[in-house]
C-alpha cells in the first residue's frame, strides 16, 4: 500500500465541536477546549499522514438564541482555523434555512469578514430538507459570492436523498456544489457516478464511506479523478472511528498514482484557492 506521506493529503471533512445529537458527547469537542482539541486532532493527522485540514462547524450545536449561537459557532470555527493555520487553511461557516433573513447576513459576515471559504448545511440536524424553499435565497447568495455551497447526503435521511440535491444543482448551475457523504451507503455509492454525469457542477466526498460497495474506481473510471475529494468526517468526540477508511482504502486502490494526487488534496486544494 502507498504511505499517505508520499501525498500532501488535504481531508476536506472535519467537524469542529462535539456531536452531542448522536454520541451522546457534551460540550464543544475534547474535553480542557479548543487547544485540547486542537492536540487531539492535530495527533490523529499525524499518525495518519493527513497534511491539512478543512474545518467546519460541528452538526449538533444547541441554538436557543437562533442566529446568535450559529454566528458564535461560526466564530469558534474562525478562531480555531486562525490558531493553526498551519494545519487548518480554510474553514466553512453554517447556517439555518429556518434562520430567515438573518442567514443572509450570517453568509455574507462569513465570507466578508471571517474569510470562510463556503458554507455548508446538515439538513436532517437543521430540521429541514435539502430542496427547503428558504435554500433558495441561500444559496442565491452563495453565488453572489462565488462560493462553494457544501451539503451532507448521508445515507439514512430522506430529508438529505440525493435527489434533492439535484433539484438544487439544476436550478443553480453556476454554483459550485460539493456533496458530502456522497459514499454512505451502497445504494449512493452506485447513484453517484450517474449524478455526477448529469450535474457538473456537483463535486463529491468520501466522508461515512461504506467498506463494501462503495464503488470508489468505478466512479473515477467513469467520471474522473478530478470529481472527487477526501473527507474522513472527523470528530473530535465522540470517537467516530479509530482510523480513516477513506484514506486507506484510496491508497490501497488500483488508482493511478496521479489520480490519488489529485483526490487526496490536489483538487479540495484548487477549490478553495490554496493551490
Amino acid at each position: 500500500m502507498r504511505d499517505a506521506k508520499s501525498f500532501q493529503v488535504f481531508d476536506l471533512h472535519h467537524h469542529v465541536g462535539s456531536l452531542d445529537i448522536v454520541g451522546g458527547a457534551k460540550g464543544g469537542g475534547a474535553s480542557g477546549g479548543m487547544a485540547a482539541d486542537a492536540e487531539q486532532r492535530i495527533a490523529f493527522m499525524d499518525r495518519c499522514g493527513i497534511a491539512q485540514a478543512l474545518l467546519m462547524p460541528s452538526n449538533g450545536y444547541q441554538a436557543p438564541n437562533g442566529i446568535a449561537d450559529t454566528r458564535h459557532v461560526n466564530d469558534q470555527v474562525a478562531e480555531y482555523r486562525d490558531r493553526w493555520s498551519d494545519r487548518f487553511p480554510a474553514a466553512l461557516a453554517t447556517v439555518s434555512p429556518l434562520e430567515g433573513d438573518a442567514a443572509l447576513d450570517e453568509i455574507d459576515r462569513c465570507i466578508q469578514v471571517l474569510g470562510m471559504k463556503g458554507i455548508v448545511w446538515h439538513h436532517r440536524f437543521q430540521g429541514c430538507a435539502i430542496d427547503h424553499p428558504r435554500m433558495d435565497a441561500l444559496l442565491e447568495r452563495v453565488r453572489h459570492h462565488r462560493v462553494p455551497a457544501f451539503i451532507h447526503i448521508i445515507g439514512d435521511s430522506k430529508l438529505e436523498s440525493p435527489w434533492k440535491l439535484e433539484v438544487l444543482a439544476e436550478r443553480f448551475r453556476d454554483v459550485q456544489f460539493v456533496a458530502l457523504d456522497a459514499f454512505s451507503s451502497p445504494d449512493f455509492a452506485h447513484w453517484m457516478p450517474h449524478i455526477a454525469r448529469r450535474h457538473p457542477n456537483i463535486l463529491f466526498d468520501t466522508g461515512v464511506m461504506v467498506p463494501v460497495s462503495h464503488m470508489i474506481e468505478r466512479f473515477v473510471r467513469e467520471v474522473g479523478a478530478h470529481r472527487l475529494l477526501l473527507g474522513t468526517d472527523f470528530y473530535s468526540s465522540p470517537k467516530l472511528f479509530s482510523v480513516p477508511f477513506p484514506l486507506l482504502e484510496i491508497l490501497a486502490s488500483d488508482l493511478t498514482d496521479g489520480d490519488c494526487a489529485e483526490i487526496l488534496g490536489g483538487n479540495a486544494r484548487r477549490l478553495l484557492g490554496l493551490a
